[in-house]
C-alpha cells in the first residue's frame, strides 16, 4: 500500500506579539504615571508647610498666590486656573462666575509660603463678599518632604 506524500508545502501566516506585547506594556507605564499627578500647577511656588495637611483632588478653582512684584497693587501675581490676572475685578468676576454656576464649588488657595497674610486673607474676603463657602488652603505636610 502506498500513501501518496504531499510534498508542497503549506504556508503559515505567523503574527510575533512580541512589539504588541511592548507597546502595550508601555501605554500601561504611561498611563499609570500620568494618572498620580492629582494637583499640579504650572505656576511654581512653594507652599507652606502644616501638620495634618490633607490633599484636595476635586476642585472647581484653583488660586495661586504667587511671591515677587507684578499682579494687583504690585503685591505679586495672581493665577486663576493658571491664568495671570492683573486686578481685583478680574478675581472677584471669575469668583462671581463660579457662584453663579455651583454654589457650592470648592475653590482652592494655593499661597507661596513667602506671601504675606494679608494678601492671603484679601483673597478669602472676596471669596466670602460673594458668596463661596468652600475653600481650601495648599499646604504640605512636613513628613512628605523628609
Amino acid at each position: 500500500m502506498k500513501f501518496k506524500r504531499d510534498n508542497r508545502r503549506k504556508v503559515q501566516a505567523t503574527l510575533d506579539m512580541t512589539p504588541l506585547i511592548d507597546v502595550v506594556f508601555q501605554l500601561l507605564i504611561f498611563f499609570m504615571v500620568s494618572s498620580t499627578f492629582v494637583v499640579q500647577s504650572s505656576v511654581p511656588i512653594e507652599l507652606p508647610e502644616a501638620e495634618g495637611a490633607d490633599q484636595l483632588e476635586s476642585k472647581e478653582m484653583a488660586i495661586t498666590l504667587v511671591y515677587g512684584t507684578g499682579g494687583p497693587e504690585d503685591g505679586g501675581e495672581i493665577f486663576i486656573n493658571d491664568v495671570s490676572i492683573t486686578n481685583w475685578t478680574q478675581l472677584t468676576r471669575a469668583l462671581v462666575d463660579l457662584r453663579e454656576r455651583d454654589p457650592e464649588a470648592l475653590v482652592l488657595i494655593r499661597p507661596d509660603a513667602r506671601v504675606p497674610t494679608e494678601r492671603l486673607v484679601k483673597v478669602l474676603g472676596f471669596a466670602n463678599s460673594v458668596g463661596i463657602k468652600n475653600y481650601g488652603i495648599a499646604a504640605t505636610s512636613p513628613a512628605a518632604e523628609r
